[in-house]
């Protein structure tokens, strides 16, 4: 008997599909497709992860030949009262690292989908989740090839289920921290020693890997570039070192352990000798971290814990930073992705979410003075019924 890899147990995903399928009834569904694109990307992996740990290891989307088609998508069909169904793009599923026992491989997702529609008699209304990413060949094929199908567009059927993360999925996102948090330290204190961008990404991505983990993107930023997310946009980060003085920015962002997303964030200043309008503009900013933090328990609003944010930059001064123009909120949940909306915010979609229990979120805010630079931090937490549990344990404040 081949011994399961899985992380997460057979009650976790069996909870996971119930979730699912009640939600599909309170929408009038005996049936869904959940569309994933899970090669080498990961912005339209979560759903597919959190119902059956299914990665593909493909790459070549968009290069249909011969017997390839929709390469890099996969699918999960549901129906109500059964085990779900695989639609693997990948020759490399192995039983042990999937959830679910019903896996088919396909050299085309499409047409394998819809021979398994057929083969169940599945007809009428079906939910479709992915119009988001899901590509307009894909879908002219799709409607073609199942006439007798009238698909519903229900994109957050799976993404409303992962925002309460379970006792299991908890640990795990723990363990991301305990791996992220050592990769973060060392890389700020790779940058306050003089060392460039990119040395200072590599050491923390060597961290992130030994640990098991995976990097998404590293951002780094000082001097010239300071009032940017990155050093350089195709990299994230230079081989350009501060000098004693400079502000700097780091954030280290990917799936840290088992798929679940931190981004910590921080600003310091090389040399560790911050001058006194850099320590202000620093205190600041990690003031409305604390601040916000301090105010969030189960049951505040999303939008009132973004007044706080608001108030606080507004009595800061008129100086923005381009990143609060760009990400005009103070955070967002998290999981195996970003998972906003809602996001913490007063002027984008927050549909009156309130913080629950078992949420894990993540808090930024950023700020920029002229003649001084621009600061921005990130931590990532989870909400307890006390508060909230510090997931990113790297200081925000290094003076």
């Amino acid at each position: 008997m081949t011994k399961s890899l899985l992380v997460f147990s057979t009650a976790e995903y069996e909870s996971r599909w119930k979730k699912v399928e009640a939600e599909m009834s309170s929408r009038g569904l005996e049936a869904a497709v959940i569309w994933g694109r899970t090669a080498s990307t990961f912005d339209r992996a979560a759903d597919v992860i959190f119902l059956t740990n299914y990665f593909s290891t493909k790459v070549g989307q968009g290069f249909d030949s011969g017997k390839f088609s929709a390469r890099a998508y996969c699918a999960v069909l549901f129906r109500i009262g059964f085990e779900p169904v695989l639609i693997a793009d990948d020759p490399d599923v192995r039983k042990e690292v999937v959830s679910v026992s019903d896996f088919r491989v396909a050299n085309d997702p499409v047409a394998t989908l819809v021979e398994t529609l057929t083969g169940f008699g599945i007809s009428g209304k079906v939910g479709f989740v992915g119009s988001d990413f899901f590509p307009m060949k894909y879908w002219n094929e799709l409607q073609q090839s199942a006439p007798n199908i009238n698909w519903e567009i229900c994109d957050d059927l799976v993404r409303v289920q992962r925002l309460i993360k379970s006792n299991e999925e908890q640990e795990v996102i723990r363990i991301a921290g305990q791996i992220a948090s050592p990769a973060m330290t060392r890389m700020i204190e790779a940058l306050l020693s003089g060392k460039t961008e990119a040395e200072a990404a590599g050491l923390a991505a060597h961290d992130i890997v030994s640990a098991g983990g995976v990097i998404d993107k590293i951002q780094v930023s000082h001097g010239d570039t300071i009032g940017f997310t990155c050093g350089d946009p195709l990299t994230g980060y230079r081989k350009v070192a501060p000098k004693n003085g400079d502000l700097f920015r780091a954030f280290l962002i990917g799936p840290m352990y088992q798929g679940y997303y931190l981004d910590p964030g921080r600003t310091a200043v090389c040399g560790n000798k911050p001058n006194l309008d850099q320590t202000n503009l620093l205190e600041a900013c990690e003031n409305i971290i604390s601040t916000m933090a301090a105010s969030i328990k189960p049951g505040v609003s999303f939008e009132d814990a973004a007044k706080v944010g608001d108030k606080m930059v507004a009595d800061f001064g008129p100086d923005a930073d381009p990143a609060t123009e760009k990400f005009p909120f103070f955070g967002h949940p998290h999981g195996l992705y970003f998972e906003g909306p809602p996001y913490i915010s007063t002027v984008l979609e927050h549909k009156d979410a309130k913080f629950e229990t078992g949420m894990l979120i993540g808090l930024e805010a950023f700020l920029a003075r002229k003649g001084v630079g621009n600061v921005g931090f990130e931590q990532n937490y989870l909400v307890n019924e006390n508060g909230l549990e510090l997931i990113t344990t790297t200081p925000l404040l290094w003076h």
